[in-house]
Order: structure tokens, then C-alpha cells, then sequence
């Protein structure tokens, strides 16, 4: 099974490469607005095998400011052998000579879901899948401009909002309290502010630099929300290369999703995501507090000329741990991960990104753009 999905993988990071040379082929400082298309396959142990579909774009708001790093909007499109069909629009966007940076993610979701419910015993002794199945889908939009203040600081306002419909809820979950106290139907509607240090050479793929960004957000009455809590987030990423100019490094990342006061299970953070602890399944582990920290190694291959060539791989390794408080979110019972990831490079300094991911309970394989984080 595993040898068929490399061959598929193969031959569709083929066609991209293919699809990208009639159109990609003029260098990014002459032709300004670039599109791929791509077909690629994965696995993860949520939706099982899919298939994803879409275009990348690219492009400079201002072509003459050799500075400005490129903007970038993945659209993609993914149905699963489980039924799943995902669609995912994600702006990453440069204006104003760098004054001002607009991202914005829109994506939809319908899908067979888990619950296990909250807490770490409930994610390790709940039966899987009689008492945790159920039907999900869910609208999110999350919108992030943000100003430079200073150099290298940022800040602005944060907008969440995510509407969720549950139906075929299995009996089990029906007794759950959380999913008693929320219902069927559930919309978080937020608004909250966002500052954030980036010395990064690049947001989408660094080399080198330093992140660290705090958002928090307030969710009550309004856009038709029916629930009331607030959300904070604390992400550092440090970039560390190890080979001169080369495009080797050391990229590691800490987080911190806290969510505070009476939040639904479907805002609660749960690890098992492209971004984070990958391989685990959305949804096993889930609370109120999570944190985690992963540290991966990212290797570009050259040719012997000494130009970069689009291929690179990476290796991971990382743990987290979930929580009712901070404290018992601070590693008392470790979650670990490790991985490793296939890089082609598809556009200047965007990658098609493959994730193979490890742990105790699960593995996964993820395809997605730029990187984890």
C-alpha cells in the first residue's frame, strides 16, 4: 500500500514540476504574477487517503520593490476516501513596501469526525470508532492585518469567526457534557488584536530569523455567536541556518493555545494538524491548553554547479502536551512525534511539502504548501 502511494506521489510531483515549466519558466524578477497547478495525493489518520487539487499563486504588489517578499494564495480542493471534501483558500500578502502585511484564511469543511472527548484519559480510553464518530462541517475565516510599528514589530487587529454543524452524533458523545452544554450548532464570532516580532528573510520559508507573535481573542455575542470565551496564542519560531549560504538549517517552534473560560470542544486546541504534532489524529486529544515544541532539520540538496536545486528533505522531532491549566499542560504526560518531509520546490522559495509523521497511537502523511511553520 505504502509503494503505491509513493508511485502516485511521484508521478503527480512530476506533473507539477511539468505543469510549472510552461508557465514558471521567465525568472521571478521578470515576470511578476506566477500560477501552478497541481494534483497530489495523501493520508492522515482523520480523513484516510485523499487526493488534493488546486493552484498556487504568487506575485509582488509592487514589481519595482526588489525588497518586498512575494505574496502567495494556495487554493486547493480535497476529497477523501472517507468522504471528506475540504476547501482551503490562504492569503499571505505584502503592501505598502512592507507597512502592512494581510493574511487571511478561508476554508471549508465537511467531513465524518472524531470526538473522544476533553482531557488526556479521554483521548487514550475512549473506544474508537463506536463512541467517537460523528458528522462535522464547518466554515472558518480568519483575518489578520497587520501594520508595522517599529522595525521588525508588528500589530493589528484579529478576526475569528467558525460556524459548526454536527449531525449523526453517535450516543456516546450525546452524554458528553461539553457537547450537552453546546449543542448541534455552534458559532464562535471573535474579534482580538495580534503583535508580533518577524525578523524572518522570507514568512513563508525562512533561512534565518526570529517570530514570536501573541493574538488574543475575545469571542461573545455577535455575528450570530453563541458562545462566550476568550483565546490566547503565543507562537515563537527561531530559524538557525547551519551551513553558510546554503539552504540549511534549524527551524524550531514553541506554542501555546490556551483557550479560557467555557469554550466548545470544536475551539478547544488538539495537536494533529499539518502545522504541528504530525501523525496524530485530529481530535484523540483535545483541552482547554495545549503546548507544544518541535525542532526540524531542513536540508535543500545543490548541484555540483553550486545552484540550488528544487529538491530538499527534512526531519523532526517534537512532543506537546494538553491540559484543564498551564500547569498540567506543561509536559506532565508527553505527547512525541517525529517525521520526515520531502521539499519541491514549485515557485521561488514556495515548496510542495510531503510529511510523514509518527507517534504512539497513529502516522500520517500530509501534502501541503510552505512549511509547518
Amino acid at each position: 500500500m505504502m509503494s503505491g502511494f509513493l508511485k502516485l506521489l511521484a508521478c503527480c510531483l512530476l506533473s507539477i514540476r511539468v505543469a510549472g515549466a510552461s508557465q514558471d519558466s521567465i525568472p521571478a524578477r521578470r515576470k511578476n504574477f506566477l500560477t501552478t497547478k497541481f494534483m497530489v495525493p495523501g493520508y492522515s489518520p482523520d480523513i484516510l487517503f485523499s487526493l488534493t487539487a488546486g493552484c498556487i499563486f504568487s506575485f509582488k504588489t509592487d514589481a519595482g520593490d526588489l525588497l518586498l517578499p512575494r505574496s502567495s494564495v494556495p487554493l486547493t480542493f480535497t476529497y477523501s476516501s472517507a468522504g471528506a471534501f475540504i476547501a482551503n483558500l490562504n492569503l499571505v500578502s505584502y503592501w505598502l513596501h512592507d507597512r502592512l502585511r494581510v493574511n487571511m484564511l478561508l476554508q471549508f469543511r465537511s467531513l465524518r469526525d472524531v470526538y473522544y472527548g476533553v482531557g488526556l484519559g479521554d483521548g487514550v480510553h475512549t473506544a474508537y470508532p463506536d463512541s467517537t464518530g460523528y458528522r462535522r462541517s464547518y466554515l472558518t475565516l480568519q483575518f489578520r492585518p497587520l501594520w508595522r510599528l517599529a522595525h521588525h514589530f508588528f500589530g493589528g487587529p484579529a478576526l475569528d469567526y467558525n460556524q459548526n454543524i454536527l449531525w449523526d452524533v453517535n450516543p456516546h458523545m450525546q452524554g458528553d457534557g461539553n457537547y450537552r452544554r453546546f449543542g448541534s450548532y455552534i458559532v464562535n464570532a471573535g474579534l482580538g488584536g495580534m503583535i508580533c516580532y518577524d525578523s524572518r528573510d522570507f514568512p513563508q520559508n525562512a533561512y534565518k530569523g526570529l517570530y514570536l507573535a501573541a493574538t488574543y481573542i475575545l469571542y461573545g455575542k455577535m455575528l450570530g455567536s453563541n458562545t462566550r470565551f476568550q483565546s490566547l496564542d503565543i507562537d515563537l519560531r527561531w530559524y538557525l541556518p547551519v551551513a553558510g549560504s546554503r539552504a540549511r538549517l534549524i527551524a524550531f517552534n514553541w506554542r501555546s493555545r490556551y483557550a479560557i473560560g467555557q469554550a466548545p470542544f470544536t475551539a478547544m486546541a488538539s495537536p494533529g494538524t499539518p502545522f504541528d504534532l504530525r501523525g496524530y489524529r485530529y481530535g484523540q486529544f483535545r483541552d482547554n491548553f495545549l503546548n507544544y515544541a518541535i525542532a526540524e532539520y531542513r536540508y535543500k540538496f545543490y548541484r555540483r554547479s553550486g545552484k540550488p536545486s528544487p529538491l530538499g528533505f527534512v526531519l523532526w522531532t517534537g512532543a506537546g502536551a494538553i491540559g484543564p491549566n498551564p500547569t498540567a499542560a506543561a509536559y506532565r504526560q508527553v505527547l512525541p512525534n517525529a517525521g520526515v518531509g520531502l521539499r519541491y520546490e514549485i515557485q521561488p522559495r514556495l515548496n510542495v511539502r510531503v510529511d510523514f509523521g509518527v507517534c504512539p497511537y497513529h502516522a500520517g502523511a500530509y501534502v501541503n504548501f510552505s512549511e509547518a511553520f
